[in-house]
């Protein structure tokens, strides 16, 4: 297998320092670099709850049993939650922001499918504390369903998603049913 690696540089520098590289992957029977893997790493952002070690799960018919370090699922939803609220200033200021869309599908696949896992005890401080390191404020649930934001995730909803999730819900759908998921885990969570 061949892999190549590029640094990815966005128009504005990333306020914490981020750092973005493209890697590009051409199996065997590939005649050219086809698959392409987006990484991003931030090292200015606290893990505040303790990781989990979960089993590597994968689709393909060899044996791979192996575990590894992942961020605890109550974080990603915090994270998650933050990077729209982050969009929405990215917005105010740029005038343009990538797509959360796919923020958007990954809260409600966990809010949907993984509730009753999550301790979302202390759920409103750890939200404000990952705020807290971006300058980024939030107050009410509609704060994360901005119709600036929600008019660039239904327009590219499924440019963003449509390659990658198999059996696509509707972009009405899965915001319809997300806002009283995160209403709740903010009201359950305080």
């Amino acid at each position: 297998m061949e892999i190549t690696r590029e640094r990815y540089t966005e128009r504005d520098p990333h306020l914490g320092g981020q750092e973005a590289f493209t890697l590009r992957a051409r199996f065997p029977w590939q005649r050219e670099l086809q698959t392409r893997v987006m990484v991003e790493i931030t090292t200015d952002e606290p893990v505040l709850r303790d990781p989990v070690v979960r089993q590597v799960i994968h689709g393909y018919g060899e044996a791979y049993d192996t575990a590894i370090q992942a961020y605890a699922l109550e974080e990603v939803v915090a994270e998650k939650l933050r990077a729209i609220l982050q969009h929405v200033e990215h917005v105010e200021r740029r005038g343009w922001s990538r797509s959360r869309a796919r923020d958007y599908y990954d809260l409600w696949r966990i809010l949907g499918e993984h509730r009753s896992a999550l301790d979302l005890s202390g759920f409103s401080e750890l939200l404000s504390r990952k705020c807290e390191v971006r300058g980024v404020s939030f107050e009410v649930v509609d704060d994360a369903f901005q119709p600036v934001i929600l008019e660039q995730v239904e327009r590219t909803w499924d440019q963003w998603l449509g390659q990658l999730v198999p059996d696509l819900p509707g972009y009405q759908r899965v915001v319809g049913e997300l806002r009283p998921m995160i209403a709740e885990i903010l009201t359950d969570g305080s």
